[in-house]
């Protein structure tokens, strides 16, 4: 058939019998899962039985695009992975910008679908509608920047994209990256790790073929409207002019800023580590990925000093806060260094920031010693000691053996009751917002996303109340106006966050950037705007409830693959230290009050069942997913 915004075709890659194949895409599960995650979802359900090693090569490694990827739509330049994350055990997706998925679909290809494990290291060299396996060998130990240089020249292909994993990787540490075009990072999960385990060092990819739109006038348009809505955009100034680490003061000022491994959320130097010190000493230059006009990137240097670090991408406001406001540090060289440091080695900066704040405090009461972290004082506000956890994490060298394996296994390798101050959901360690301070919708958003605490996936929706935005979503049924920022039940609270989710997840599955969904109805990617440019790209009539539809079947996918691998409400839940009071700062006082009422209000608008957390056999049904239904039925897992 004739593919229009899709390219149609997936490559299937078998490591262990070092085989690549063709196969064409589905047409029916383009309509039903859009493309990106929603279609990993679909993969990852049907071809992995649950309970498999996430290190094991029967664990599968999907990389998406979606419709829109790589086309004139705004902010267009998104990768997805999908996999069971070896950090929790449970779904693992992480995404990244730059231009390697762009880059995979003008190379001909959806999707790359890869199983197995290679005998030896090897890359994925992927050209124009064909691919084939390569020896990496000369390429494992090398870092991120180092494997990226090798291989464009190798390839001879200067204008391609470079997906890989460094050090980090390589040693399988459980939150390692996947990193493309040198700094841009799929951070989350461990999906580097993945990589790692099937011995494959690389992805690259390059292509000149044309994604065709099915109505190119009416698509032209549909695309120039959206970049006009966008001039309109709320946080233009902030993300264009300082980056995502421009909102270092705003959450601080409002007692939204994890500090010290969470025992409180405000920083009185926070000045220290924000974007407009970033942009005065060390900013080089803005960067964007494919089809961005917002422009959040920073390419940043610092040329001697103590921390002398090479011209790189970053650090964004995670890493600030995570790598250093978490640890008290006040010198923004040395995030700067430990920013770069992480991209190179290949880590997940959250992660790691958070593993770090929760081993200072772990020596700090004692639990640990310097006879543990061979020798090493860890003690808050000294750089040298996040440097140096850095680099023996990605190593797996010393106790960074320990903190590699995420902040739940460490804890439980300390003992001693450290899972007390362990800051984690499901095992994945909890990002820079805290809901204490900023949105009781982080506290539903957390505990029941599908890889565990997250402030992105789905969606910001803490932007709901916190600014407050509508995202285009009142038409929808989304509650107007929003209730306090620290409200909890009894404000609709639940009917809010599943559509904020659903509109999230839209992005995911379209293949874009969810930063130009955060807006009033005139200023982003609402989802009408997002089905008129689906209808003119693919041919394919669909209306913003459809889409919300087709996100809401990816939605419960993912929520039926991690009821196969064991979850259940009881892993939905906050880490204590979320649910004591903030002790300073303008959120001084606030707590979680309701969660298990919250969580009921959540489960109750997705049609989940509130004792279990459960998918209802009506609601799969509904949504077309009978044979899910069917399977956790099976296995006595379904309400």
């Amino acid at each position: 058939m004739k593919w229009y915004g899709y390219m149609g075709k997936i490559l299937r890659v078998d490591l262990s019998k070092k085989k690549v194949s063709v196969e064409d895409l589905k047409p029916e599960w383009a309509k039903l899962y859009l493309g990106g995650a929603g279609g990993g979802a679909r993969i990852l359900w049907n071809e992995m039985k649950g309970g498999v090693d996430p290190l094991s090569p029967e664990n599968i490694l999907v990389a998406s695009t979606g419709p829109l990827t790589g086309t004139l739509v705004p902010s267009s330049g998104s990768i997805f992975y999908q996999f069971k994350s070896p950090l929790t055990g449970a779904w693992g997706e992480t995404r990244s910008g730059g231009k390697f998925g762009p880059m995979l679909k003008f190379a001909g290809f959806d999707m790359i679908i890869i199983t197995g494990k290679a005998d030896e290291p090897v890359y994925l060299y992927v050209e124009d509608g064909s691919a084939e396996i390569r020896s990496a060998k000369h390429l494992w130990g090398k870092t991120v920047h180092e494997t990226t240089d090798i291989l464009l020249e190798e390839v001879g292909r200067p204008e391609a994209s470079v997906a890989c994993i460094g050090p980090a990787g390589e040693k399988l540490v459980k939150f390692s990256a996947i990193m493309n075009d040198y700094d841009r990072a799929a951070g989350r999960c461990g999906g580097g790790a993945v990589m790692g385990s099937k011995n494959l060092k690389a992805i690259v990819v390059f292509g000149e073929k044309s994604i065709v739109p099915a109505k190119p006038d009416k698509f032209f348009e549909d695309a120039l409207e959206a970049h006009e809505a966008l001039k309109k955009y709320v946080f233009k100034e902030v993300l264009g002019m300082l980056g995502t680490i421009g909102l270092v003061n705003a959450l601080n000022a409002a007692g939204a800023l994890p500090t010290m491994n969470f025992k409180t959320t405000y920083f009185p130097e926070a000045d220290s580590m924000s974007g407009d010190m970033l942009a005065e000493k060390y900013l080089v230059k803005r960067r964007a990925c494919f089809g961005c006009t917002i422009g959040c990137g920073r390419y940043s240097w610092v040329p001697d000093g103590k921390y002398p670090t090479p011209l790189h991408e970053g650090p964004e406001y995670e890493t600030s806060d995570m790598l250093g406001v978490q640890s008290l540090l006040t010198d923004l060289e040395a995030v700067v260094r430990a920013n770069y440091l992480c991209n190179n080695y290949g880590l997940d900066t959250i992660s790691t920031g958070n593993v770090i704040a929760f081993a200072i405090e772990a020596f700090e009461r004692g639990y640990i010693t310097e006879e543990d972290t061979g020798g090493l004082k860890l003690r808050w506000g000294d750089p040298d000691v996040i440097l140096t956890l850095v680099d023996a994490i990605a190593k797996r060298e010393g106790f960074g053996d320990v903190l590699a394996e995420g902040v739940k296994k460490a804890a439980e390798k300390i003992g001693k009751g450290a899972d007390e101050f362990a800051v984690h959901v499901k095992g994945l360690e909890v990002p820079a917002h805290d809901p204490r301070g900023e949105s009781r919708n982080f506290v539903i958003q957390y505990a029941v996303t599908p890889r565990g605490a997250c402030h992105m996936h789905p969606n910001w929706a803490g932007a709901y109340d916190f600014i407050p935005l509508d995202n285009g979503l009142r038409e929808f049924g989304l509650p107007w106006p929003p209730p306090d920022k620290y409200a909890e039940v009894g404000v609709k609270r639940g009917i809010a966050y599943r559509l904020l989710a659903l509109h999230g997840e839209l992005a995911e599955s379209l293949g874009i950037c969810r930063f130009p969904l955060w807006g009033s109805e005139d200023s982003c990617l609402t989802p009408k705007r997002l089905a008129r440019l689906y209808s003119s790209l693919t041919g394919i009539e669909v209306t913003g409830k459809d889409l919300l539809v087709a996100a809401e079947r990816a939605w419960n996918l993912k929520r039926a693959f991690n009821i196969r691998e064991g979850f259940d409400r009881r892993h939905d839940t906050l880490p204590k230290r979320l649910l004591e009071p903030v002790t300073t700062g303008p959120a001084k006082g606030q707590a979680v009050i309701k969660f298990d009422e919250l969580l009921d209000e959540a489960y109750e608008a997705f049609g989940w069942d509130k004792k279990t957390g459960y998918i209802t056999r009506k609601k799969l049904e509904e949504l077309g997913l009978a044979d899910v239904a069917d399977e956790l039925a099976r296995i006595g897992k379904i309400a």
